[in-house]
């Protein structure tokens, strides 16, 4: 059986002037996350050393909501590394430490990647043990990361109104969020437009599709 480890790192961590309330908070919003997500989760949201963090997904499209929910909650923001591949440990669901394997390598690899290539700090996740397939999904994260770099405040918030909704399409019903937003659906489809957010969804719910696809032909 293959997996989806994730090993996230938070960004400028050191900044937190109260780290302990910040841990705090942190932990429960991976508790949060972990439980809203079962379905994705096999091994829980842990933090681990310094300021890392990790866990153990199934190989689902939904895990780019999850990362993407996840960030919202957290207000920090973090760099991913993906790793595909096995495992040589017994999976503990409610702790995501101690675990060991392929997808576990390959995840580690890619937060290292992440770290020493960032592309001005551009980007944010990369994935790795996808063979030939790797380059090509981690060049449409690079792009799609970039867009959403250049989110302004406005932006970042109507993208969580989105989130908040667990809506993670280009295509949606825009009328009910114009409305919840106070502002017209003229305004709202500029805002969207300006944003590239629309653009941003169409990416990784093609990333989604790609890593089903491999893991059905693979497993």
């Amino acid at each position: 059986m293959r997996y989806i480890a994730l090993i996230g790192d938070l960004i400028h961590s050191r900044r937190i002037e109260d780290r302990l309330s910040v841990q705090e908070h942190i932990k429960k919003v991976f508790s949060a996350i972990s439980t809203d997500y079962s379905d994705c989760v096999v091994s829980r949201l842990t933090l681990t050393l310094g300021d890392e963090f990790q866990a153990l997904l199934k190989p689902d499209k939904e895990i780019f909501l999850l990362l993407d929910d996840l960030e919202y909650r957290l207000g920090l923001p973090f760099r991913s590394g993906l790793g595909y591949g096995t495992l040589l440990t017994e999976i503990d669901p409610k702790i995501s430490i101690g675990a060991d394997g392929e997808a576990f390598w390959n995840a580690r690899s890619a937060i290292e990647n992440v770290r020493e290539k960032s592309w001005g700090g551009r980007s944010r996740v990369r994935i790795e043990g996808l063979a030939e397939r790797q380059e090509v999904v981690n060049a449409l994260f690079l792009l799609s990361d970039a867009i959403k770099l250049d989110w302004t405040q406005l932006q970042k918030e109507t993208f969580g109104e989105l989130l908040k909704r667990k809506i993670y399409s280009e295509s949606f019903e825009q009328k009910s969020l114009a409305e919840d937003l106070s502002i017209s659906q003229s305004s709202l489809s500029k805002r969207l437009s300006s944003s590239g957010i629309k653009l941003y969804l169409h990416a990784r719910n093609v990333l989604g599709e790609e890593l089903e696809a491999w893991h059905a032909r693979t497993e």
